[in-house]
This record gives structure tokens, C-alpha cells and sequence, in this order.
């Protein structure tokens, strides 16, 4: 483990724009299966609640679906990610020096009312267009569940990120921004594909 993460920091060096892909690729591709699973097993839950019968229905992956959050993640979410971070840092250096909680709250600041809102329009909308969703189902969406999406995004960001950027040395805060990537890959697919409803719900 320790060499596969050595690694992974020499091609973060080397070429960190193309590794970012790379790894924000594999990190959602991971959280869209795992979203499909869970949308599988609730709604085989709600058919036993209410009463259906017979034996349960094998897995059934949708590899367009993942594909699609793959190409997403790797091609427009990793390079505006990349690029948005180099941003916050020196913006943050420009406000207060580093280490103070100024610091800390300039970047917590600029993450929740600048980043959030902005990658999650992106998300809908490039997901949606990739599904070749008609542009009145993207729109309708991203009206219905933004505002319940960016707060369930600042609920979990805000206590990770203020760990993060106060605690966590620079070199490895990126570990820590990918385990959370995944977590908010499985929401965000499985938002896009139910919306705030549980999946087998009437």
C-alpha cells in the first residue's frame, strides 16, 4: 500500500492534470456501481414491504449510465477540479497568511458558495446532455434538486473540508478530497437517477 501510494505521488508530480483524470475516473466509476447496488437492494426492500412475491431479480448493471459518470468525472469534473484548487490557494494566500484559521476560513468560504453550487449545475447538466436527456428534463432538475443537493453538499464538505485544510498536511490532503469524492460520487448518482426519492417509492 505504502509503494502504490508513493506511486500515486510521483505521478501526481509528474503529470498531476492527466492523474487526477485517471483517478477521478476510477473513484466514480466505483461510487455509480456502488449507487446502482444500493438502488437495486431498496427498491427489491420496498417490493417485499409491499407484498410482491417471487425470487429476487439478479443484479442488472447499467454500464451506459456508468460510462457516462466516468466520462464525467475524468474529462470535465478532474481538470476544473485541478484547476479550481490551484485558484483557492492562491486567492486564500492573498486574503490571510496559511495555517491561520483566516486562512482556513477564506477557503471554506469560497469552496461552499463558489464550487459547490457551480459543479453541481455541472454535473446535471453534462450528465443529463450525455444521457441525451431533452434539455427541458435537464433544466427541470437541476431546479427540482439543486437546493436539496448543495445542502446535502454542505453538510458533508463543510466538517471535511475545515478538517482537512487545518490539520492535514498539503501533501496529503488530496487523499483526503478523493475518499470524499466517492462518497459524493454514490449521492450524486444516485440523485441523478431517483432524485430525492427512494428507488421502488409510491
Amino acid at each position: 500500500m505504502k509503494g502504490l501510494w508513493r506511486f500515486y505521488g510521483l505521478a501526481l508530480e509528474s503529470a498531476p492534470v492527466r492523474t487526477q483524470m485517471a483517478s477521478s475516473a476510477v473513484i466514480w466509476a466505483g461510487g455509480d456501481l456502488s449507487a446502482q447496488l444500493l438502488e437495486q437492494k431498496l427498491a427489491a426492500r420496498s417490493k417485499r414491504r409491499h407484498g410482491a412475491s417471487g425470487s429476487s431479480s439478479p443484479l442488472a448493471i447499467d454500464w451506459r449510465r456508468t460510462g457516462v459518470q466516468t466520462g464525467y468525472a475524468g474529462l470535465v469534473w478532474a481538470p476544473g477540479a485541478h484547476f479550481w484548487y490551484e485558484a483557492l490557494d492562491r486567492i486564500a494566500h492573498s486574503l490571510a497568511r496559511a495555517g491561520t484559521r483566516r486562512f482556513v476560513a477564506a477557503k471554506l468560504a469560497l469552496e461552499m458558495v463558489a464550487l459547490h453550487p457551480v459543479s453541481l449545475v455541472a454535473f446535471f447538466g453534462c450528465v443529463g446532455i450525455a444521457q441525451r436527456e431533452p434539455l427541458v428534463d435537464v433544466a427541470q432538475q437541476i431546479r427540482r434538486d439543486l437546493p436539496p443537493s448543495l445542502a446535502l453538499e454542505w453538510a458533508m464538505w463543510l466538517p471535511l473540508d475545515a478538517a482537512n485544510f487545518a490539520c492535514v498536511p498539503v501533501r496529503h490532503q488530496l487523499l483526503v478530497v478523493n475518499c470524499g469524492c466517492f462518497l459524493e460520487s454514490i449521492a450524486l448518482s444516485f440523485v441523478k437517477a431517483n432524485g430525492f426519492a427512494l428507488p421502488g417509492a409510491h
